[in-house]
């Protein structure tokens, strides 16, 4: 069951402590709290997970703070609307909106390799208006053989550069959770000049320790990216896991499939990773 509160309800406000302590009571049921924060509003969602057949949602509409109240049955709790057109869909991170309507470019280094050819890329997108970028630091290849980016040692320069350039946010594929300590500690150092999304690649979708800790949190959006060999549903289980540790801020990609053409791939992947 999904209660959603008034838009900016003040969690120190009398109406929000009657209505939490209600439901924390509430027997065999655990709360999830979820902030949704929107263009215009906030919205604070509860999820009330366990046996919920006995809870009179009567009774939970009338608490003080409570806007409305969802049976929810599907298996994606968090990330799914519920038949709710209301439900708030996008954010904003770091001055930058994303959602459905509109369009985010992600140009840039497949692996950073120089700080030159960083730079170089940094200064074509802001000639040409974007604010946003993919700089692949730590780059998993197929061949162990392949280069595989700079790692945490590019980081310093990517982040001044982008500072330099008016990039307000970079997608870095992390494979490990060292990585995201290594990102943060960096962006500190360097005083903050950008924004990251944690870019989890089609091999780690089912890693779910990494999910949980990506999900746990919620410094960093995510951007999910679907590959060959998962279902629909198992990506959407992917991003739910992300959203039920507490990070709902989850972008959805497509990429390239598999097959005996080549070239398709390739055009699939630069067509669809520029954020759909």
């Amino acid at each position: 069951m999904l209660v959603i509160l008034h838009p900016n309800i003040d969690e120190k406000s009398k109406k929000f402590k009657e209505t939490w302590n209600y439901l924390n009571g509430l027997p065999d049921i655990q709360l999830k709290k979820h902030i949704v924060i929107g263009e215009h509003q906030n919205l604070t969602e509860i999820y009330l997970i366990g046996n919920t057949s006995k809870v009179d949602r009567k009774l939970i509409k009338a608490l003080p703070a409570v806007e409305r109240v969802i049976k929810i049955s599907e298996g994606y709790r968090i990330i799914g609307r519920h038949k709710s057109n209301d439900r708030a869909v996008g954010f904003d991170y770091n001055g930058v909106h994303f959602s459905q309507n509109n369009l985010n470019i992600f140009a840039g280094l497949c692996a950073v390799d120089t700080r030159e050819h960083a730079e170089l890329m940094m200064k074509a997108l802001r000639d040409n208006g974007q604010i946003c970028t993919r700089m692949g630091a730590y780059k998993p290849r197929t061949n162990p053989y392949s280069f595989q980016g700079q790692g945490k040692s590019c980081l310093p320069f990517v982040f001044e550069l982008a500072g330099k350039y008016g990039i307000k946010v970079i997608a870095i594929e992390v494979t490990h959770e060292k990585h995201i300590e290594e990102i943060n500690i960096c962006l500190e150092q360097t005083g903050r000049p950008t924004g990251v999304i944690l870019q989890i690649g089609t091999r780690n979708t089912q890693n779910f320790e990494l999910l949980k800790t990506i999900g746990r949190q919620q410094e960093f959006p995510a951007l999910l990216k679907r590959g060959f060999g998962i279902t629909l549903s198992e990506s959407l289980n992917a991003a739910e896991y992300l959203a039920t540790e507490g990070n709902a801020n989850v972008i959805f990609c497509l990429r390239g499939m598999k097959t005996s053409l080549v070239i398709h791939t390739e055009i699939l992947w630069i067509f669809l990773t520029f954020q759909l």
